[in-house]
């Protein structure tokens, strides 16, 4: 399975001194392409939330977020946190707009 990038919205500073901790482990912020067991879900939208608290720009990252509908966890909720729940399509959408498989 080929590792997710992903592509920072315009609104991330643009700067080799500003390393986002979305950037780092990419992996953590979106499901597996498999499905997952209960503890392994929680266990991983715990540790992206860990490091959403940490980032310099969460609350813009999730006022984005809830604006443009993105799925995964972004400024440190679910998408379902955010208010809605994207579907199967919206998730194709974002996922080739927003993420692109690392090569």
């Amino acid at each position: 399975m080929p590792a997710i990038k992903i592509t920072p919205p315009p609104y991330v500073p643009r700067s080799d001194d500003t390393t986002l901790p979305c950037t780092t482990t990419p992996d953590l912020f979106f499901p597996p392409d498999r499905p997952e067991r209960h503890a392994e879900h929680a266990q991983r939208i715990a540790a992206a939330k860990a490091l959403c608290f940490r980032c310099p720009v969460r609350t813009t990252c999730g006022e984005w977020a809830r604006e443009h509908k993105e799925w995964g966890i972004w400024g440190g909720h679910t998408e379902e946190e955010h208010g809605y729940r994207p579907t199967t399509a919206r998730l194709k959408t974002r996922r080739t707009n927003h993420t692109e498989a690392a090569a």
